[in-house]
């Protein structure tokens, strides 16, 4: 397949800080590619760069083969590189309809677009836009009075637009609600059939629904690693670089953490009540020592933040043991707080995967039951 971008031995330096170091990376013609990294891992300068924005102290890069190094930023747009920054640039006092149309006719300005008759394939390139990103609703509204994320899918149709071989997404999901997070993922993945994209983002939640094949992580201006969400999610040097050190408790420990605060997380809302269960029983049951004990819940706090897919942390499962064993602790975690029909939802979603037998769900949740009712 070919490579649409390539970028070898990337460094960039300011002042004597180095925001990139020897960086190597290269995506095919086609691919959606998401990277990740911790604030100060170099992300933005990595966009920077691409676009002509930042010049290369070393290295360089190379979009379909071309070297993109001195070549000014407005130049590298028209070869086909299109930018989306965090926040929304779009033309507030215009609608939705009169913002795609400007960009669709580069040699329109605003007081064209407003006065001036679109020909046909103009109204009907527009109009696909606008189906695209979502917003016929809103196609005669202004814009400036679109919700946050309905901006964001204005100005990537507006990227679109200007048709660009390769889109760069700058943390499109930042400051949306989760079902404007949706709209937006499933936009970018719409796109992703037609267009190469590299999206920069923070919401593991938002990767997690774009991330059809590799995820990129960068740290301290380099690529840490590279790999599917589950792979990157699970490396012990991400873990450390997102969390800082690792909990001093096993893997499969760890794993059993990760379901129970599965079921913590069904309803979106992780109570207090439920933290505490997993906190004090995790410590409790893992702890070597009073002092490992303490140690070991400032550890796992940091942990309670990851909401993973279910289905994958069950299949990491060992033994019957270690399934009781979650069992235990889910159907606690439930029961803490007042259950819900999520929740309830996730629990039953659970037992199907666990497919322990009736008999010891039955009497697991007897104990539990009995635990809160005497």
């Amino acid at each position: 397949m070919n490579k649409i971008l390539e970028i070898e031995q990337l460094s960039v330096s300011f002042d004597g800080f180095k925001a990139l170091n020897n960086l190597n990376f290269s995506m095919n013609t086609g691919e959606l590619r998401v990277i990740i990294g911790p604030n100060g891992a170099g992300k933005t300068t990595f966009l920077d760069v691409i676009t002509g924005k930042v010049q290369p102290t070393e290295g360089r890069v190379l979009f379909k083969g071309k070297n993109l190094q001195k070549i000014p930023e407005f130049k590298i747009a028209r070869l086909g590189i299109g930018r989306k920054f965090q926040t929304p640039r779009v033309y507030l006092n215009l609608t939705v309809r009169e913002n795609l149309d400007l960009v669709c006719n580069r040699n329109k300005n605003v007081f064209s677009t407003l006065f001036t008759r679109p020909r046909a394939t103009e109204t009907r390139t527009v109009a696909g836009l606008i189906e695209t990103i979502g917003l016929e609703a809103k196609a005669d509204a202004i814009a400036s009075l679109l919700s946050h994320g309905e901006k964001q899918r204005l100005e990537i149709g507006m990227l679109v637009a200007q048709s660009p071989d390769l889109l760069l997404v700058d943390e499109p999901a930042a400051g949306l609600t989760d079902e404007e997070t949706k709209n937006v993922g499933a936009l970018l993945l719409a796109l992703a059939e037609s267009h190469s994209i590299i999206a920069i983002e923070h919401d593991m939640e938002f990767v997690r629904q774009i991330a059809n094949d590799q995820v990129t992580v960068l740290h301290q201006g380099s690529v840490l690693c590279e790999g599917s969400m589950d792979e990157v999610q699970n490396d012990p040097r991400v873990i450390e670089v997102y969390l800082g050190e690792a909990p001093s408790i096993t893997p499969e420990q760890l794993n059993i953490l990760r379901i129970a605060a599965s079921m913590a997380w069904a309803d979106d809302y992780f109570a207090p009540e439920q933290s505490e269960v997993i906190l004090s029983n995790l410590s409790r049951e893992f702890a070597i020592s009073e002092e490992h004990q303490d140690r070991l819940k400032k550890e796992l706090q940091n942990y309670l933040a990851l909401n993973n897919p279910l289905e994958t942390l069950v299949a990491k499962l060992k033994n019957f043991g270690e399934k009781e064993r979650v069992l235990r602790l889910s159907y606690e975690i439930i029961r803490s707080n007042e259950i819900n029909e999520k929740e309830v939802v996730v629990y039953q979603r659970l037992l199907e995967l666990l497919d322990l037998p009736n008999e010891i769900i039955e009497q697991v949740e007897t104990e539990i039951e009995a635990k809160y009712n005497g």
